[in-house]
């Protein structure tokens, strides 16, 4: 029987054992102000302005017995209380994101959450940051 880790399965599909990567995703939404105090005067982003910002999070492990990684009700309970502290706020004010550019948002997900892989924040549909690992 192959080895097998957090990041590679071997499980049992319609009869056949099959080696793979699991990985789940979930996103969140929240809208929150911000300026990036750390550019050069006239840089539009120095000023005070908001998003409507994207969070996209991807767990990825082992099924666990009830063919599972993590329940979505799980990475809720984990996000929710983040996402609180930074819906409707101005960033710069919550500890950790005094510039918060979108890497450093994504950054800042990336930490609280547990067998996080990746954190990809959206500032709008075309402009995105991610952080990945573990």
């Amino acid at each position: 029987m192959p080895e097998t880790s957090p990041q590679s399965t071997t499980t049992q599909v319609g009869g056949a054992r099959q080696n793979h990567t699991t990985r789940i995703g979930r996103t969140y939404r929240f809208e929150a102000a911000h300026h990036l105090p750390n550019l050069p005067d006239g840089h539009r982003c120095k000023n005070l302005h908001g998003h409507n910002y994207r969070v996209e999070v991807i767990v990825r492990g082992a099924l666990d017995s009830r063919g599972f990684i993590k329940d979505f009700a799980e990475i809720d309970a984990e996000i929710e209380p983040l996402l609180k502290l930074v819906d409707h706020r101005l960033l710069n004010e919550v500890e950790g994101l005094e510039n918060p550019t979108a890497e450093i948002i994504a950054a800042w997900f990336f930490a609280r959450i547990t067998d996080c892989e990746s954190v990809r924040v959206y500032e709008n549909d075309d402009c995105w940051a991610e952080v990945t690992g573990r």
